[in-house]
Formats: structure tokens, sequence, C-alpha cells
């Protein structure tokens, strides 16, 4: 009889510590499951995040570059503007173009001769100083060359001038049907970047297409992109991810300019989502612990009401 209530202990024993060791396998598998798809799901949120940002990037600039076209052309189109070019005028062109660019969100706008002499450079407070001259500047050729097409001459580039990489809108000046010179409305591009990254709140870095970072409003230095990461890009290939510094996650897609691919556009934020999976399995963890107290606590109880 004490033999068979041994063996019947011992089994009992072995049992509990089983169903023990199963019961702390399947908790740890909830717990770590939880945590993982609150990870995964938060990234993707994230990634979502910075996609549809990239987008609405392009789309700013868009306007932007409305925004700049729309003063160049008033000015192009302002009556005696081409007579004070030829000549080089600078107090009637003053007269006529620094209200024009004082009512337009341009920061910066030069008037020029078709050698590309500067005859007139407008700056609003903090932009970068007037050159004398903006000879050798290829988007002034085309614009000159252009003026009787169907687009007038007018185009927008990102061009890197001593100053730093600028958004540039072009448009010639025609005196009768002979160009004279040109308008340039001009924003540098980390000012540009700025007052995107405002508007959506994201950080935003510019890659030239060697991967060279050219502008950013992070407040890190945003590592290069490799080179044949950046043409592939730029040519139409797929959006690329990757950590920029730290745990900033970027999305690296195309900058649009003049409907052309211009630059590499970079989009980041700190990716959390390893904190959002911590966090939710602490809070699994805690309520698998509760659930096993109070399970516990009915079981003490029922047991010492047996007779």
């Amino acid at each position: 009889m004490a033999a068979t209530t041994m063996t019947s202990r011992k089994s009992f024993v072995t049992h509990r510590t089983a169903y023990a060791a199963v019961g702390v396998l399947v908790a740890v598998l909830t717990v770590v499951f939880a945590g993982q798809r609150a990870t995964a799901g938060a990234r993707a949120t994230l990634d979502t995040r910075l996609v549809q940002s990239g987008a609405g990037a392009d789309a700013a600039i868009v306007g932007i570059e409305s925004e700049q076209l729309s003063a160049a052309r008033e000015v192009a189109f302002t009556q005696g503007v081409g007579a004070a070019i030829v000549a080089h005028d600078g107090p009637a062109l003053n007269r006529l173009v620094t209200p024009l660019q004082a009512n337009s969100t341009v920061p910066m706008m030069d008037v020029v001769d078709t050698n590309g002499r500067v005859l007139l450079a407008v700056r609003s407070k903090g932009a970068p100083a007037p050159v004398a001259s903006r000879k050798g500047l290829d988007a002034l050729q085309r614009a000159l060359i252009g003026a009787h097409g169907p687009r007038g001459g007018r185009l927008s580039e990102i061009v890197i001038f001593r100053s730093g990489p600028t958004l540039l809108t072009i448009s010639p000046i025609v005196r009768g049907s002979t160009p004279v010179g040109a308008v340039l409305a001009m924003t540098p591009l980390a000012d540009v970047l700025g007052r995107i990254a405002q508007e959506i709140n994201v950080e935003l870095t510019a890659y030239d297409a060697n991967g060279n970072p050219i502008a950013t409003t992070a407040n890190f230095d945003p590592k290069p992109v490799d080179s044949d990461t950046a043409r592939t890009l730029m040519g139409g290939g797929a959006i690329e991810t990757r950590y920029n510094w730290a745990d900033h996650r970027e999305k690296l897609g195309r900058l649009i300019v003049d409907h052309q691919p211009d630059a590499v556009l970079g989009v980041s934020l700190e990716d959390d989502s390893n904190a959002t999976g911590r966090t939710v399995s602490i809070y699994v963890l805690l309520g698998l612990l509760c659930t096993l107290g109070i399970v516990a606590s009915l079981w003490a109880r029922t047991t010492m009401r047996r007779p």
C-alpha cells in the first residue's frame, strides 16, 4: 500500500512538472510572438508613412517650382525689362523687378544678359550673397536656345553653385523676337527641404547622382548612398530601404524636378518599432502572470475546501 502511494505521488509530481514546463513554454512563445507581431506592425506603419511622405515631398517641390515659375514669368513679361537689359540700366531693372520679388515667395532673383553678366540681384534677408556673373551656366544657354520653343525656354533644375545646391527656375527675356537675357528665380535646396520637412514632419536628404548628400534637414551627417544604387533609383528603380544613422530608417527614391529625376531623395524617421514590440511583450507577460495568479488563487481555495 505504501509503495503504491509513493508511486502515485511520483507520478503526480512528474505530471505537474511536465504541465508547468509546457505552460512556461507556451507563455514564452506567446510573449515572443506578440512582441514580434507588434514590432512588424509598427515598422510596416512607419514604412507606409515614409513612402507617403516621399510622395508628398515630390508634390511639394512641384508647388515650389510653380511659385518660382510664376515669379520668373511675371518678370519676363513685365514691360520695360527687356529694354533695361539691352541698356544695362540697373536702376530701371531695380524699379521694375524688386517689387515683384518682394511680393513673391522667392528668396533669390537674378536678371542676367545673354553672356551671364548679372545686371540685378535681389535677395531676401538671410539668402546667399549675389555674384557678378552666371557665365557658363548650362541652364542659361538652354533657356536662350529654347526661347521660341513650346515651353518658351522655361525650365527648372537643381544646380550646384558656390553658395550651395539651389533649386533654379529660369525664363528667357525676349525683346521683340530676340532673347536679350534671362531671369533666374532661385531657392537654396536646404531651404526647400526645410520648408517641406516642417509641413510633413520627416527628415529629408537630397543625394546627387553619385550618392553624395548635398542637402539635409537631419541633425546628423547622412551617410552616402552607393553610387550604383543612386543611379538605379534615378533611372526608375524600386524604392530602397536602409538605416541611415543609428535607428533612423530611410526610404530612398527619386527627387523629381520639372518632371525629371534630378537627384535621390531620402525620407527618414527614427524607428521605434523595437520599443513598441518590447512594450507589448511586457504587457502580455504581465497579463499572463496576472492570469496565472488568479488561476492559482482559485485552485488553492478549491483545494483547501476539499474534505
